[in-house]
């Protein structure tokens, strides 16, 4: 029960991307004196460039109840699919969790059970105008308009940004009301993103630090990704990364092995809140 439980944290803070936010430290020296214009395209031309990302992860989950940690392998194939493999065992899996751009799968290998559902069907409990486009951006540090599949310097309009000496907020809604913002420092590397419901309800916070060189591009090998319900916290999530490699060829499967019972995406969380 207790990586059954990590994990599916791990899936409902993705999950609560939908509606949350994401705040950043590592804050450079260097000032903003660029205009808008200028700088919303230095960060677009930050963007970090690749066909496939893997890298081995640290996974870190701190409740108001319990802290769990694990190790986890991450691939990345552009604007196809995001699986993580969470290795707590001697390398040995006990879970995959695949994200595509019309789905989401998880395989529980100790208790033998598979979820496979789309974003349509999920939608009753998140996934407005957030897609997968825009969580692939979120593990690699760029910048996102929800609900769309890339960004372009014409599309500042779309943009409200308030540039302070060190840091700048670019913000942004989307069709349903979320809140989104981004911040960025004067080397324009995005240190968070922000999204949160109208009403408040959720925030989740995804910061990004330890920046380090990868395939010449500079890429966060920190992550934060923590929760808030209203004013109280729920739990966050750290991602540590190590063995970052771009561009190499990558193989994923998701084979169900026989005799593996299939549960939905509401099961799931219903059985975050059992004892």
């Amino acid at each position: 029960m207790f990586y059954k439980t990590l994990c599916c944290v791990f899936i409902v803070c993705l999950w609560a991307g939908c509606k949350t936010s994401v705040t950043g430290g590592g804050v450079s020296g260097a000032e903003i004196l660029k205009s808008d214009e200028a700088f919303f395209a230095s960060v677009l031309d930050h963007t970090f460039r690749f066909n496939t990302l893997s890298a081995r992860i640290k996974l870190e989950f701190e409740s108001p109840q319990k802290e769990m940690s694990a190790r986890a392998q991450l691939k990345i194939i552009r604007d196809d699919r995001i699986q993580v493999s969470i290795q707590p065992f001697l390398g040995i899996e006990a879970f995959r969790l695949e994200l595509t751009n019309d789905s989401v799968k998880l395989l529980d290998r100790l208790n033998k059970y598979y979820m496979a559902e789309s974003y349509e069907d999920m939608k009753g409990h998140a996934f407005s105008g957030f897609n997968f486009y825009n969580l692939q951006s979120l593990f690699t540090n760029n910048l996102f308009i929800p609900g769309e599949s890339d960004v372009s310097p014409k599309q500042i309009r779309r943009f409200r940004i308030t540039k302070g000496r060190h840091v700048a907020n670019l913000k942004i809604t989307d069709e349903a009301g979320m809140f989104y913002t981004f911040t960025a420092d004067g080397d324009e590397k995005l240190l968070s993103a922000s999204i949160r419901d109208k009403a408040e309800k959720y925030r989740l916070t995804w910061d990004y630090s330890d920046f380090q060189t990868v395939g010449k591009q500079r890429f966060p090998f920190k992550m934060k990704a923590g929760l808030t319900s209203g004013e109280q916290a729920q739990g966050t999530v750290t991602l540590t990364f190590s063995d970052a490699a771009v561009n190499n060829p990558l193989k994923t499967d998701f084979t169900v092995p026989a005799g593996y019972t299939q549960v939905t995406f509401l099961q799931i969380i219903k059985s975050l809140e059992k004892p």
